[in-house]
């Protein structure tokens, strides 16, 4: 898929997705927004290190355990979207169309809550990035810009791009990483789980073809498209980490991908 067939089809997306995107997505995306907001939206169990300030004393009364009190976040936020551009993600035209489909799901539902956008693409360094702002015009202005650039590389590794995040936004983000996860980067789980002490991080992982397999025996020969590297392994499905603090959408050809965004979001974030 050319450049030129990207911007057709994200045009295309923009509307055919509109109207699923409002009906099931936002209100997803509005949920995981929880914090030290004014207004009352849920509680959680009192931890260590918590402010005494916001105890719920009448739901700790009733639990006879102490419970916090959650408002709704501020929604002055901003969205950034960082998608994957190595090698790897463009080994298909189903997964490049996956990826796009994301994209502009995520896109349309920021839009819709108000919310800034900001792209960031990147492969084993940042490539280009647009500024954070609101509105359509400059929203997909942007990424017509960054995904008509060719990549300078075909690696992928997530510590410059989470160095560059912790970085340049000081504040509280919604933080979108697209990508298949197959980079060789030993300390990029644990940069992830550092972010999540600030940020709200969602992984989107497109997944196609063999790479959607789990074999639990045998071998499987394999061709590393990042690096050259061949030989054979038993599963090419990388454990995805569910007891890490981010949120997770793994997107199958078979599925939707806003059903899986809206799995993924739907679940209260603390």
């Amino acid at each position: 898929m050319d450049w030129i067939d990207k911007l057709k089809e994200v045009e295309r997306l923009r509307w055919r997705l509109l109207r699923p995107v409002a009906n099931l997505l936002v209100g997803p995306y509005r949920s995981v927004f929880r914090g030290e907001g004014i207004e009352f939206s849920d509680a959680r169990p009192y931890q260590p290190g918590d402010d005494w300030r916001r105890v719920h004393w009448s739901l700790t009364a009733r639990k006879n355990q102490p419970y916090l009190r959650l408002g709704q976040e501020e929604r002055e936020l901003t969205c950034v979207i960082a998608i994957d551009r190595s090698a790897s993600m463009r080994i298909s035209p189903e997964k490049e169309q996956l990826t796009l489909e994301a994209i502009v799901a995520l896109a349309l539902s920021a839009w819709l809550n108000g919310d800034r956008v900001r792209w960031v693409t990147f492969t084993d360094s940042v490539e280009g990035f647009s500024a954070a702002r609101r509105g359509e015009r400059h929203i997909w202005g942007s990424l017509a810009q960054l995904i008509t650039t060719p990549p300078r590389s075909r690696h992928t590794r997530l510590a410059p791009l989470l160095g560059w995040l912790a970085s340049v936004h000081r504040r509280r983000v919604f933080f979108v990483l697209i990508s298949d996860l197959f980079f060789h980067d030993e300390a990029a789980w644990s940069l992830l789980r550092a972010l999540t002490v600030r940020h709200f991080v969602l992984l989107v992982v497109p997944r196609v073809g063999e790479e959607a397999l789990h074999l639990p025996w045998g071998l499987l020969p394999v061709e590393e498209v990042e690096i050259g590297w061949r030989g054979t392994v038993r599963s090419l499905q990388p454990p995805l980490h569910s007891g890490a603090s981010f949120r997770q959408a793994v997107l199958f050809p078979q599925l939707s991908p806003i059903q899986a965004l809206r799995k993924a979001l739907l679940p209260p974030l603390y």
